[in-house]
């Protein structure tokens, strides 16, 4: 295969183009603009109404240590004169104990002390602090933006604004490339995806990861391929600054999950394929900015790089040992990651939970990329992505628990191929295209909205909504989701005085509920007194561990 296609003006074009050009970039950067921040406006508008899940509560007891670990920087004798480890936190207590005083009395100490670190700094480390520290960085922009916001929508305020910047970002590539319906219904299939539109709020890894991903490739893209609207030939070098952009992205992602280490791959292929030096050049580049991001990051790292990774890599890789998961699916209950789900089981969760319209355009943007590889090779970079990230999670022993959470990075290449589907009905049914556009647009937005508080429970009408896939043996919920307001209101009227309530599962998210009143102040786990309820959510998987699938 030749390299990448390119597509320029000559250099003779009159005036009047250019500025017809400009005025058209110009248009499409207003339009993508106001695409993100209505996206932003959504998003804040029903953060409320979005109940804790599981990793939440985590999530805030880590960015209240770097929190302290910030303020300690600022003035080291005076934070060691008053510091006394908190007596309750929200992160897990277990790894390294708490520092001394006299061990958090000058920066060096704060900064180069691998012990100090480990506590200030539980990220990439042994279960269940596997996770690195992006994630927790990037919720400590509340702390900036809204310091008057409470804990919890503060920590959820910075994922949120990176998912509102990506529908911008994709409904402006997708415009570029494709055209205006195109980029409406990527950009609508990005956001009213109901499983992207959930995790985009949470102050956790997967929404944070999977905007990561899909910048990842509008930068990438941008460093390889030339302009179709640029004056002059396409030059031979990658462009520089999109290069390094690619590279901190890639960074970022890496230090969020390990998965975010698996984010060069198709690129090498793709790469390959086309034999491009630009592609290559352009890894390069990343993946050398791409560490330094990540080391930057990662501050437990700098005193012992090599064993912090090691640690970091022995954590993430062997937690069928630590932390095995029950998941229903398709009736079968699977002791994963220890047993696998059955290898097509992403190409079944893609059709359960993609609304329809969505789905039928994505299809189609799939066929036109592998038809068109020589004259389109942006799509192949798509399509690439997409049955990758399918794979990867269908590959043995890969953890396959809470639905769809873990590829969630494959539904934005999804709703790229959508935007790319809309030009394929274009050449099958001319204008009528745009009808099924607008539909599948509609249906999106009903989706969310029928679905909402609890948009994680989505399943398609193929399935027959959320009742279907219950009778063909799907969890329906898994991220205590469902603990929304209206439940919480009936636990707080239907708890007596000196009376506990017992849950399931014991995620540190109910010590943020109890703080804040949202709960009863009695919880079986930590408090004495008379059992009034066992509270449960609806996770046929964890009810039957004895039936697990052998």
């Amino acid at each position: 295969m030749s390299g990448p296609a390119t597509s320029s003006a000559a250099p003779s074009d009159p005036p009047a183009v250019a500025g017809a050009s400009g005025r058209s970039r110009a248009r499409r950067l207003a339009a993508a603009t106001g695409v993100g921040l209505a996206t932003l406006a959504l998003m804040l508008a029903t953060e409320p109404r979005l109940a804790i899940v599981w990793d939440e509560g985590y999530t805030l007891g880590r960015e209240a240590r770097l929190r302290t670990w910030f303020r300690a920087l600022g003035d080291p004798r005076a934070f060691a004169a008053t510091w006394t480890p908190p007596v309750e936190e929200l992160v897990q207590q277990v790894g390294a104990p708490a520092p001394r005083p006299d061990q958090v009395d000058a920066r060096a100490k704060l900064l180069f002390n691998p012990l100090v670190l480990a506590w200030f700094w539980p990220f990439a480390r042994e279960e269940p602090h596997g996770h690195p520290p992006f994630y927790a960085l990037l919720g400590l922009v509340g702390d900036v933006l809204a310091p008057g916001w409470p804990t919890l929508p503060r920590a959820r305020l910075g994922p949120i604004l990176l998912f509102s910047l990506c529908a911008g970002a994709v409904f402006h590539f997708a415009a570029r490339r494709w055209g205006w319906w195109s980029a409406a219904v990527a950009a609508g299939a990005w956001v009213l995806q109901p499983n992207l539109f959930g995790h985009g709020h949470y102050a956790a890894y997967d929404g944070v990861l999977s905007a990561l991903w899909v910048l990842a490739v509008f930068a990438f893209a941008a460093a390889v391929d030339d302009d179709p609207e640029a004056a002059g030939p396409g030059s031979r070098r990658p462009n520089l600054p999109a290069a390094l952009t690619f590279g901190a992205i890639l960074g970022c992602a890496m230090a969020t999950k390990l998965t975010g280490w698996f984010l060069p791959i198709p690129f090498v292929v793709w790469a390959g394929l086309y034999r491009s030096r630009r592609a290559f050049e352009t890894l390069g580049v990343g993946l050398v900015g791409g560490f330094g991001v990540l080391m930057l990051l990662s501050p437990p790292w700098w005193t012992e790089p090599a064993s912090g990774l090691v640690r970091f890599f022995q954590s993430n890789l062997t937690r069928g040992r630590t932390i095995p998961i029950p998941v229903e699916f398709l009736g079968t209950i699977y002791q994963t990651p220890v047993e696998s789900l059955p290898w097509y089981n992403t190409v079944v969760w893609t059709v359960l939970v993609t609304p329809v319209g969505f789905l039928v355009l994505g299809l189609a943007g799939a066929y036109r990329a592998s038809s068109r590889i020589r004259t389109e090779p942006i799509g192949l970079l798509i399509l690439g992505h997409w049955l990758f990230l399918l794979a990867l999670r269908g590959m043995p022993h890969t953890p396959g628990h809470d639905g769809v959470r873990l590829f969630l990075p494959a539904f934005g290449m999804l709703a790229l191929l959508a935007g790319l589907g809309v030009v394929q009905f274009g050449v099958w049914i001319g204008k009528a295209s745009r009808w099924l556009a607008s539909a599948s647009l509609a249906e999106g937005l009903l989706s969310v909205l029928v679905m909402m508080p609890t948009p994680l429970a989505y399943f398609s009408p193929i399935v027959g909504g959320l009742p279907g896939a219950v009778r063909l043996g799907m969890e329906p919920t898994y991220y205590w989701d469902g603990l929304d307001s209206d439940a919480l209101a009936w636990l707080r009227g239907n708890t007596g005085p000196g009376q506990t309530i017992q849950f399931a599962t014991f995620p540190t998210s109910w010590l943020y509920l109890r703080e804040t009143g949202a709960l009863p102040r009695l919880l079986a786990q930590l408090d004495r007194g008379t059992p009034a309820w066992y509270v449960l959510q609806n996770r046929p998987g964890a009810w039957e561990i004895g039936r697990a699938h052998v």
